[in-house]
């Protein structure tokens, strides 16, 4: 419960009403605090037992086959405060945390490239509005009431998802990519027939991809491209017109694996305008063309989309925004600030083994001490407990 409620105290009411536990919410905090740090310990020690293996490991495989192993990581965010202070919150700070993914999925191949058409809901400037929120304002075009248009059928193609573990954590990111590893293996993906890694273009991604996932497809988060271009666009051009007919022409280049086309135009464009000077603000069109020309360079290699859609691979990080989201929403709020550490950290734990599809929290709850039928303890005692 306290790691499903929004809160505590939702958690003692609905605990009240459902079950007829009478327990208060800081009770149920103190319960929980212990209870994820046991988790964060059985974490830590499965991963340092599994690199204390003589090289080169042995990978753990799988019971049955798996036809698509998926790796994803991204960052969240939690509010946090100074622990062991005086009462209210101290030194109050956002902290990230680190979020992955693990999904086994269908992995169905295709002879020829199965979409090579841009999907029209990235053409639709209405459904644009919502995905490039923060980038678009209101006024940037009007909407095309002309007729509605359909999403695409991405379904028949996109590989779907069979089964998920995760992990959430406040750890640095070499920390994170061990634990990550460490997972991995333990649900046998290494020796998945195919294995794809999906992220955003942030660089401690692509390093852990790189040292822990050598053997995993990079895939750029198709969506983070998008935002990029539009962003391109609406720099270099006032007209909304204009900007949405460049945004269509580059993503369009994008999606068919025609990035060097964008690179070459967008080159040509800073070529005409000058290198940003050194106290260029931060949205001035010669500023946005050089950080778009290096973004798209460094992540061309994992930009090859036909491709990822002829092997069946996934090409966005769906998946994982949402999973990002089911973390936020308990740790998440302007009213919540956990304790920086041992608090915020034990709640993460929490919450990664409910949003998990194994039985992980239920398995630690039978088998912990303290359990009653733990089989540690004596037959008496728990007989006389369950009674």
């Amino acid at each position: 419960m306290a790691g499903t409620q929004p809160a505590y105290h939702l958690a003692s009411t609905a605990l009240a009403k459902v079950g007829d536990i009478s327990i208060t919410g800081r009770h149920l905090g103190n319960l929980a605090e212990g209870i994820g740090e046991e988790l964060a310990n059985e974490r830590d020690n499965r991963t340092d037992t599994y690199f204390a293996q003589d090289l080169p490991r042995e990978r753990t495989k799988p019971d049955m086959p798996i036809a698509l192993a998926t790796v994803s990581i991204d960052g969240g965010r939690m509010q946090t405060r100074a622990d062991g202070g005086p009462n209210g919150v101290q030194d109050p700070h956002w902290r990230e945390t680190k979020n992955a993914l693990f999904m086994r999925m269908t992995g169905v191949a295709f002879e020829d490239d199965p979409h090579p058409a841009l999907p029209e809901c990235f053409r639709d400037r209405r459904y644009m509005k919502k995905l490039l929120a923060g980038l678009a304002d209101e006024g940037d075009f009007a909407p095309d009431t002309a007729h509605d248009k359909r999403k695409s059928d991405l379904q028949s193609w996109r590989p779907e998802r069979l089964f998920r573990t995760c992990l959430s954590s406040l750890c640095d990111s070499h920390s994170f990519g061990r634990m990550m590893e460490a997972e991995a293996d333990s649900r046998g993906f290494f020796h998945a027939m195919k294995q794809a890694f999906v992220a955003d273009g942030l660089q401690y991604n692509w390093t852990i991809q790189q040292k822990h996932f050598p053997t995993f497809t990079p895939i750029l988060d198709f969506p983070h491209a998008i935002e990029r271009i539009y962003e391109v666009a609406r720099a270099l051009h006032g007209s909304s017109e204009r900007v949405w007919e460049e945004y269509v022409k580059w993503i369009t280049a994008v999606w068919q694996g025609r990035v060097a086309d964008v690179l070459q135009d967008l080159r040509r464009e800073q070529s005409q305008r000058g290198e940003p000077p050194q106290d260029c603000e931060e949205k001035d069109p010669r500023q946005v063309l050089a950080e778009t020309i290096t973004y798209l360079e460094n992540n061309q290699s994992r930009m090859d989309y036909p491709r990822y859609r002829r092997e069946g691979l996934p090409m966005t990080s769906a998946h994982m925004e949402s999973f990002v989201k089911e973390i936020g929403y308990r740790v998440k709020g302007t009213e919540k600030f956990w304790n920086d550490g041992r608090t915020a950290e034990a709640m993460l734990q929490i919450r990664a083994a409910v949003l998990c599809e194994d039985d992980r929290l239920d398995s630690h709850l039978r088998n912990r001490p303290g359990n009653p039928f733990h089989p540690n303890v004596k037959n008496s005692l728990a007989t006389n407990l369950a009674a």
